[in-house]
């Protein structure tokens, strides 16, 4: 990634503790009623789907039930809230879970959809500094102004796999139909961060892509790597079904494999589109169209061998994509320097603490690669 601001980074370390990373959702105004029962939701160190399954696997209802506005970290306290369709307050009130805790209950007339609040508010920690107190200071201070006309709206690591960065090779192999590989890089495709466990599965898979490796790798594959041993399950089943095995994802994770491609595709040329001085990019779909701007991703997606039909996907339709535009640059509000100090889990250097506020599918680390420069 190409850096925006020229003020020297401060390094350091990011999430050293779940604590260091905090977000809330800001929310909007929802329609009276009492259909649904809105509450918030705080979760520690757990991703959005996986807290909203806890949470109806607790009620002993369907996840369908519960919505939200947009995903959060998961490797951070984040707070946002939620919609449940006639689940009553008083039956919310009496979960009791150790890393999710619900409260604050309200009606609305309406279900919460994606990109139903404001944006996200952030406060967090950088660790592990090891510059001068005043330069320090200096340094982030120069940074702040820097930013405070915009960075490049990048889509964040996040969008991709920070572990696996997958997401969008899947979605790629889904626009071509072939869903074969789609299944085998989101199942099979080993990654050096990952854990041994994990890594000996997926190298199995590699090795033994077939009926009966797939009975064997469905018990090879931890527990806790569930839409793995979902697809597994289901292929175990039906061999050579990989368009029902693709089904087995929540919808909203087949749809973010396809947008994870468009993503990507905006990610490689934003920083052409700013130097031009143009105010958006496309995020291609199969409306889009080029023009004498868009060079540069149509020499892209003929590198790529895709094409914008391509974004028709006959065979889930319901995934298909028109395309839409996205703003080239990021506009960061409130960028604060709440406190510099001296860091108790790292002794001799110092930690920061910044606030910012972002608007509806925005990226923290962007703003926090400018600052680091790592």
């Amino acid at each position: 990634m190409k850096y925006f601001t020229k003020t020297l980074g401060i390094s350091g370390r990011l999430r050293q503790r779940i604590e260091d990373f905090k977000v809330e959702e800001i929310p909007i105004d929802l329609p009276e009623g009492d259909e649904y029962t809105i509450f918030w939701m705080e979760k520690f160190n757990s991703d959005t789907n996986r807290a909203l399954k806890v949470i109806s696997d607790n009620l002993h209802v369907g996840v369908k039930r519960l919505s939200v506005a947009g995903t959060k970290d998961k490797r951070a306290v984040t707070r946002q809230r939620v919609s449940a369709w006639k689940i009553p307050a008083e039956e919310l009130e009496r979960i009791n879970l150790k890393y999710i805790k619900v409260s604050d209950f309200s009606y609305s007339s309406g279900r919460l959809k994606l990109g139903d609040s404001k944006g996200n508010a952030f406060v967090i920690i950088i660790r592990d500094l090891d510059i001068e107190k005043k330069e320090l200071e200096k340094r982030i201070k120069s940074l702040i102004d820097e930013m405070k006309d915009g960075v490049p709206n990048y889509f964040g690591v996040q969008r991709f796999g920070e572990v696996r960065p997958i997401t969008h090779l899947v979605g790629k192999a889904m626009l071509k139909g072939d869903f074969e590989e789609a299944i085998k890089i989101y199942i099979a495709n080993v990654y050096p961060k990952e854990p041994d466990d994990a890594k000996e599965a997926r190298t199995f898979l590699t090795e033994n892509w077939n009926h009966d490796g797939f009975k064997k790798g469905l018990k090879m594959f931890p527990m806790r790597l569930r839409y793995e041993r979902n697809v597994l399950d289901y292929l175990v089943k039906h061999p050579v079904d990989f368009v029902g095995a693709l089904r087995r994802f929540p919808r909203n994770i087949m749809k973010m494999f396809v947008n994870a491609y468009q993503s990507y595709i905006f990610n490689e040329v934003v920083q052409s589109y700013i130097e031009k001085g143009l105010k958006t990019v496309p995020l291609i779909g199969f409306d889009t169209t080029l023009g004498k701007n868009d060079q540069l991703i149509k020499e892209l997606l003929k590198r790529e061998e895709i094409k914008l039909e391509y974004f028709i996907l006959k065979s889930m339709p319901e995934l298909s994509c028109t395309g839409s535009e996205r703003k080239t640059l990021l506009n960061v509000k409130d960028l604060k320097l709440i406190e510099i100090g001296e860091d108790e889990f790292n002794e001799g250097k110092l930690y920061a603490k910044i606030s910012f506020a972002l608007p509806p599918g925005s990226y923290a680390t962007v703003i926090l690669k400018e600052m680091m420069k790592d």
